[in-house]
């Protein structure tokens, strides 16, 4: 796979055109969780994880991912894109990377979601994050305060909704 391919693809569209890329990425990687991310989490994460949770979190989050370009499409704002980032994109990308290698590499074993995780998804958030910052709809010091919430979002979901600590 070819990165630079893929980030100069990116770079050539605007930040309104290159968001529609999530929904279909996130998809992708959703295809590739799918047949095998319940038994995974049963055996690694929680023994109550279950395929109707795992649907109903993903169809949810595909919905979400369709929405979102809509919404941007219509409000290019700062505050819209920064909530874009914050509760959306960050967790569902540049964070599920972290989980799927981490969780990949804590077990010693494959976690259903690591190629599309470690091939799409790292051009992606690189090549959507620098559209967003160069048309200035997203400040230096934004990405920073959003990327720390995602984190903080995306932890919180995974331990609720993966590993059902709570």
């Amino acid at each position: 796979m070819d990165f630079d391919l893929i980030y100069d693809r990116i770079s050539s569209m605007s930040f309104r055109q290159s968001v529609w890329l999530f929904p279909l990425v996130y998809f992708l990687h959703v295809l590739e969780e799918l047949p095998h991310f319940t038994n995974w989490a049963r055996r690694y994460a929680a023994p109550g994880f279950t395929m109707r949770a795992y649907l109903t979190i993903h169809v949810i989050g595909i919905a979400i991912g369709l929405l979102a370009p809509v919404v941007i499409w219509f409000f290019p704002n700062r505050i819209v894109i920064f909530l874009f980032f914050t509760i959306v994109f960050t967790p569902a990308v540049c964070f599920n990377i972290l989980f799927h290698a981490g969780a990949t590499a804590a077990f010693g074993v494959y976690c259903p979601g690591l190629i599309t995780a470690l091939v799409l998804y790292p051009p992606l958030f690189v090549g959507v994050s620098r559209r967003a910052i160069s048309e200035r709809l997203l400040t230096s010091q934004a990405a920073l305060v959003s990327f720390v919430i995602a984190g903080l979002f995306h932890a919180a979901d995974v331990s609720r909704n993966v590993f059902q600590l709570w």
